[in-house]
């Protein structure tokens, strides 16, 4: 019976998924569903009652809020907001936020 030699390409089950969706072309799909996920936990249960919808196009997360008050608050904080998703998301991915 022959033995099994360990081959030196072995890998992690995250190791081969991550190279499956390189090689797919479906990695900035990710991360645009990790930044719009992200959303949600930087932002917190308060804003979630004020979110309409939340995209990511070409790299800008979409904002939608239902309440004007809020969403001038939201938009004079607009660069905090972009670097605490990126930074969740540990990836410079996002390169604006639009509310509206």
């Amino acid at each position: 019976m022959k033995k099994y030699e360990k081959r030196s390409n072995q890998q992690t089950l995250g190791q081969a998924l991550e190279h499956f969706i390189k090689q797919s072309g479906k990695e900035e799909l990710i991360w645009e569903v990790k930044a719009e996920e992200a959303w949600q936990t930087v932002m917190g249960k308060f804003f979630e009652k004020y979110t309409d919808r939340v995209e990511v196009r070409q790299r800008v997360l979409y904002v939608k809020i239902n309440s004007p008050a809020m969403r001038q608050e939201l938009l004079m904080g607009k660069s905090k907001i972009l670097a605490n998703i990126n930074e969740e998301i540990r990836k410079e991915f996002l390169i604006d936020v639009k509310i509206y």
